[in-house]
């Protein structure tokens, strides 16, 4: 019998990548989708603690289960793990987010990374993958949700494959510790050829991350602040070099 994978997001049912990344994984182990009902970005470990939440069942795609749940990426895994699947995970396996996940405090802000990290807090081998977005990318992708095509959708399944082999290898390793989670970055342009390195999440100060709008209100806009000193090799080092990275993050603090 294949391995099930939980496959976890949170960009959503929407999400142009989600598509691309479940084949990629399906070729290789049974998959399970389940993911927010709608985005659900920038949520961190947040629960719906107050109000119900549904879960919807869509029609299989590709010989994948795909259900929604109307919460956030936490609530999906923490549902899907007690009530949805016929029997445990493989593994936990959050992405392929729509935008890099790197940098301390801010990996701990992002709805995929908490997805995997919610796993990893149930004793499942949990794994997190983004891809950094080209500006040139971003209206049509992240904000319309357009279908993959073109240049992208070469880069998409080039990451989307190499996710699929990294997550088998590991579990073929047997040698995931408690509470840990592998958090991969591909960069914008990636292709198969570009390196892959071990790096550690960036330590950076957290600065402005609202402007003010002309009707007086305030609007989210990304920014990271003071990068700290490193020993090792960071992962925003590793993107902007052009490779792409992993790094074992360990819930615990181990």
């Amino acid at each position: 019998m294949p391995p099930l994978l939980l496959l976890v997001n949170d960009d959503g049912i929407d999400s142009p990548f989600l598509p691309v990344f479940a084949a990629a994984l399906s070729a290789r182990a049974e998959v399970c989708t389940v993911v927010p009902s709608k985005e659900q970005s920038w949520i961190g470990r947040a629960y719906n603690r107050h109000g119900k939440v549904e879960v919807g069942k869509k029609p299989d795609l590709d010989g994948v289960e795909r259900y929604t749940v109307s919460g956030t990426p936490s609530d999906c895994v923490n549902i899907a793990l007690s009530h949805i699947l016929n029997r445990p995970p493989a593994a936990v396996v959050s992405g392929l987010n729509i935008g890099q996940n790197v940098a301390w405090p801010l990996l701990w802000s992002s709805g995929t990374f908490a997805a995997a990290a919610e796993g990893a807090a149930w004793g499942y081998p949990a794994f997190a993958f983004s891809l950094s977005l080209a500006n040139k990318y971003y209206e049509a992708y992240r904000l319309r949700h357009s279908r993959v095509c073109g240049g992208l959708e070469n880069i998409v399944k080039a990451a989307s494959a190499h996710a699929a082999e990294f997550v088998l290898e590991n579990l073929s390793k047997k040698s995931f510790a408690d509470g840990e989670v592998l958090n991969v970055n591909y960069p914008e342009e990636y292709s198969r050829e570009a390196p892959f390195k071990k790096c550690e999440p960036a330590r950076v100060g957290l600065t402005r991350l609202y402007n003010k709008n002309a009707e007086g209100n305030f609007e989210f806009k990304y920014a990271l602040g003071e990068i700290k000193k490193h020993k090792d090799i960071t992962d925003l080092e590793c993107l902007d070099s052009g490779a792409a990275c992993w790094s074992s993050i360990n819930i615990y603090g181990a």
